[in-house]
């Protein structure tokens, strides 16, 4: 197993912050030499004039505007303290699937428009979806606060960085679970690994999340094929699933554990972590299967990434930078149910069943795994339409 690595990187800071805009307002230079010059002669004690400088300008802004899968609670959660802190709004427009974003994205760029400061979404769909299309600007330059930068303060002792070029940020350390059940449907230790769900006495009872599409269902199969099994018995995993077991497809993750809390469905396989953790709060006869193949750290939807141009520049660094402070992402962790990547954030109330155990190995969401998504959108897609057609 690989050990747990949370990849960070400083960029070098000769890349010019986001737009001449946010350039002025901190007074660097037009050219990257000079933004460089700016930002690196900025003495130790001299961040809190930067802050303030920007945060004027930030004020005058009024808000930031983010293109999100973050769930509701994290979105209500972040706009009362943000707003009560510094008086800037956060406007969220929620998207399903990071497909819905790219499109969104791409009418924008055509229009020649600039809607958007922060793509608040899963690691998934920023760097599978989104980095090939090159829509994604490098994070480091907007970040400057000492709490954040210090590398002990996260997980692995790097600033989490999902990729080598600093595009993708993820804040959630999820011990990612593959398999929900109905507590009244199954019991308890029934099932122990997903190859379980094979038995005939789960045919016509299983909930399948969309592995044709990036999401929970496309990490199960790219965690299995790529992590643990190898492509051909994922493939023919997939394929009985199908067959054999007659699994329904959902591609809403909501949608899905909601089927098993109702009791439609017995079990969820490759669960969206947030919709799990909604269920549970609303008091659903739900539980998490403990299974050999639960060793991989998600980060789920708990990622950013952020556009070329935002709109509102100087917002935008005030927000990012908070939000990575202990207060933000305590905010964040414990309105998401899923522990932050950052060390001191707060884990009160949080199921422990999400929390990654200390020292255990896990899989990661590195650039490797990234790529085997990308190659399993395809295999899903084809062993699906293959298997329905027989």
């Amino acid at each position: 197993m690989k050990r747990l690595l949370v990849t960070g990187l400083f960029l070098s800071l000769v890349l010019a912050l986001f737009s001449a805009g946010v350039s002025s307002q901190i007074h660097a230079s037009d050219t990257k030499a000079g933004v460089a010059k700016s930002l690196t002669a900025t003495p130790a004690t001299g961040w809190e004039q930067k802050w303030n400088k920007v945060l004027a300008e930030a004020k005058k802004e009024g808000k930031v505007v983010l293109y999100t899968r973050w769930p509701l609670d994290v979105r209500t959660a972040l706009t009362k303290a943000f707003k009560n802190k510094y008086g800037i709004d956060l406007e969220f427009s929620p998207f399903a699937r990071g497909s819905e974003v790219l499109v969104k994205l791409q009418s924008e760029q055509r229009a020649g428009l600039n809607f958007v400061d922060v793509l608040a979404i899963s690691n998934t769909d920023l760097l599978v979806v989104l980095k090939p299309q090159g829509l994604l600007a490098p994070i480091q330059p907007l970040l400057f606060l000492p709490e954040v930068l210090n590398p002990k303060a996260w997980r692995g002792g790097q600033v989490p960085y999902t990729d080598k070029d600093g595009l993708a940020f993820s804040m959630i350390m999820n011990a990612a679970r593959l398999v929900v059940y109905n507590k009244n449907l199954v019991k308890e230790g029934e099932i122990t690994s997903v190859k379980d769900l094979l038995k005939q006495q789960y045919k016509g009872k299983i909930t399948l999340n969309d592995p044709t599409v990036t999401g929970a269902g496309n990490a199960l199969m790219a965690h299995l094929g790529h992590n643990l099994w190898g492509e051909a018995e994922a493939i023919d995993f997939l394929r009985r699933l199908i067959r054999d077991q007659e699994a329904t497809i959902q591609r809403d993750g909501r949608m899905q554990i909601e089927t098993v809390a109702r009791g439609k469905h017995a079990v969820a396989l490759g669960e969206d972590p947030p919709n799990v953790e909604e269920f549970f709060k609303a008091g659903a006869p739900i539980k998490l299967a403990v299974v050999k193949e639960d060793n991989r750290a998600s980060a789920a939807t708990g990622c950013f990434g952020l556009p070329h141009k935002p709109v509102h520049p100087n917002a935008t660094i005030i927000f990012l930078n908070w939000l990575l402070t202990k207060e933000g992402q305590s905010i964040f962790a414990t309105s998401f149910g899923n522990a932050s990547t950052r060390l001191d954030a707060s884990i009160e109330g949080i199921n422990p069943d999400f929390i990654p155990i200390f020292n255990e190995k896990y899989y990661t969401q590195d650039e490797p795994f990234m790529a085997a998504s990308t190659k399993w959108l395809k295999i899903a897609k084809q062993v699906i339409d293959e298997t329905v057609k027989k």
